[in-house]
């Protein structure tokens, strides 16, 4: 490929803005900014489950999210786990699912999940089977964010911590780069790859409806080791999901819910998440209602939710032309990260993707504020958050 004349600013080197700049490093000037550090917030707390065949997403954002971590398995420090993912069905739910699985899964009964993977649940009696799914895995999200940052680099990125961008440099309504604390820098694109503070940042320049989003986390080290291939999973009355760590722990994350204030927020981990997970959750698997509690975490800063719950990526009309933003990643930013930098791509270049757009335009929101509800991926009748 032979490098354009386009310069690049992209703003913020979360595992969004480094997949992007890996995305157009290969034949454009890349310069990442970021006022922190490389994945020092919300990317690097990621539980890095890819559970693309459970989630709303249209059929090729999934296939081709999946194809570049299988592509990338094995480059720079990365690597990606398959496993199957079972998301459990509750006994009064049974008979819903024992012709049809939504979505590709295939329906098996208590008994048929016990024999299938020995060893690995503990007790299902509330429970008259699952739904299993293909095309799962996980990942180690640091891993990830730095083998995007090495692979970008290697491109021939640039990527800066601790520079702040003030604002966007703008004349007769074309964006020529943007101001720094250090001074300006020029650039014929500007991505803003900034989560929840998109909002803010971009104020003078269009309405972005989104808000702050956190999730919780709490890493158990088991009494047993559970089998290396033990499934993923997720309970969906409690919209919880837990996965198999490399060091064998087990990673149960869920929680999802809105903020007002984030910076002003505790750190903690909510007592009644703490005591869902160890009262109601642990049980359920192997051994780990016996384990100790080794770490519990929520995203430092905030994730960032949309009104219905899909990211906005596009070059708004009533903004200035070369400005892009990403935003509203609903806590996949790391699952679409492939995704989010291929359509970024399309849209500096004019290349046609290989899945659809659409559902990623800002217009599609009529209202811009950020008075909305959550949107839960879990879809209805799968329970409620726990509050």
């Amino acid at each position: 490929m032979s490098i354009t004349n386009d310069r690049i600013v992209v703003v913020g080197a979360g595992v969004s803005g480094l997949a992007i700049a890996r995305e157009l490093a290969p034949d454009h000037d890349v310069i990442v900014l970021d006022k922190g550090g490389v994945a020092a917030d919300t990317s690097s707390r990621a539980s890095g489950m890819i559970s693309l065949s459970l989630e709303p997403f249209p059929d090729e954002w999934a296939s081709f999210a999946l194809s570049q971590f299988r592509a990338l398995d094995g480059q720079g420090i990365f690597s990606f786990t398959e496993r199957e993912t079972v998301r459990l069905v509750p006994e009064t739910n049974t008979d819903l699912y024992t012709d049809q699985a939504p979505d590709g899964g295939e329906f098996l009964t208590r008994p048929e999940l016990e024999r299938r993977y020995p060893d690995s649940f503990g007790d299902l009696s509330a429970y008259g089977g699952g739904l299993v799914y293909d095309g799962t895995g996980y990942l180690d999200a640091l891993d990830y964010t730095m083998t995007l940052k090495w692979a970008a680099e290697r491109a021939g990125a640039e990527i800066f911590r601790d520079h702040e961008v003030l604002d966007i440099r703008v004349e007769d309504g074309m964006v020529i780069g943007v101001e720094t604390e250090y001074g300006p820098i020029d650039a014929d694109h500007v991505v803003y790859a900034t989560g929840w503070k998109t909002r803010d940042l971009l104020a003078d320049y269009v309405d972005v409806p989104v808000r702050p989003l956190r999730w919780n986390a709490i890493v158990i080290e088991p009494n047993d080791p559970l089998p290396a291939d033990c499934p993923m999973g997720s309970e969906p009355t409690m919209q919880i999901y837990w996965r198999l760590t490399a060091h064998g722990n087990v990673l149960v994350g869920g929680n999802e819910h809105l903020l007002t204030d984030p910076e002003g927020t505790p750190m903690d981990v909510q007592t009644s998440f703490r005591e869902r997970v160890i009262e109601d959750v642990a049980p359920l698997l192997d051994g780990v209602a016996r384990g100790r509690i080794r770490r519990e975490d929520c995203c430092p800063t905030a994730d960032c939710a949309s009104p219905d719950g899909l990211p906005i990526i596009d070059t708004p009309e009533e903004g200035p032309d070369g400005l892009t933003m990403v935003t509203g990643l609903h806590g996949r930013g790391i699952m679409l990260s492939p995704v989010t930098g291929h359509a970024v791509r399309s849209l500096v270049t004019g290349e046609e993707p290989p899945f659809p757009m659409a559902q990623f335009r800002l217009d599609r929101f009529d209202d811009r504020s950020a008075d909305f509800e959550y949107r839960s991926h879990w879809g209805p009748g799968e329970g409620n958050p726990v509050p």
